[in-house]
């Protein structure tokens, strides 16, 4: 994913949050748990990198481009305590593409609780990357 405004990756990702917290919001045997999962974990990505963008401006650091999951936890949490002290440990999907690209495997959780987890994770980090979003403006 290429490295846009944090003001537009924070818009987006929040859209991401609310389309997955609708489907959440489901009867859990009405749920479609990968549509749930993709935009949970969607939104998590986007709300991590605009916050690397932030932290990286305001470090003077130039980020690689296309960060994983994985990376991002990795860069927010050194610059963050905040990101440092959230549990990441039970997500598995942080090493793996976030965005489809036809050669990729899908990589989803089926299980609704699991997917709520992801979406909670979201929720968190939407809470400081947005504070952080409103010191930047």
């Amino acid at each position: 994913m290429n490295q846009s405004k944090p003001e537009l990756l924070f818009k987006q990702a929040d859209e991401d949050l609310e389309r997955a917290n609708q489907e959440l919001y489901r009867p859990s045997e009405d749920v479609v748990s990968y549509s749930a999962c993709q935009y949970s974990r969607l939104a998590l990505y986007r709300f991590l990198n605009a916050l690397a963008i932030i932290q990286s401006k305001d470090k003077n650091i130039i980020l690689e481009p296309d960060l994983t999951l994985d990376q991002l936890i990795t860069f927010c949490s050194q610059h963050s305590k905040e990101i440092d002290n959230i549990d990441f440990s039970s997500l598995r999907c942080t090493c793996e593409p976030v965005i489809e690209d036809g050669d990729s495997e899908v990589i989803y959780c089926t299980s609704v609780q699991k997917v709520d987890y992801c979406a909670k994770l979201a929720a968190k980090v939407k809470d400081i990357a947005g504070k952080e979003l409103n010191k930047s403006i």
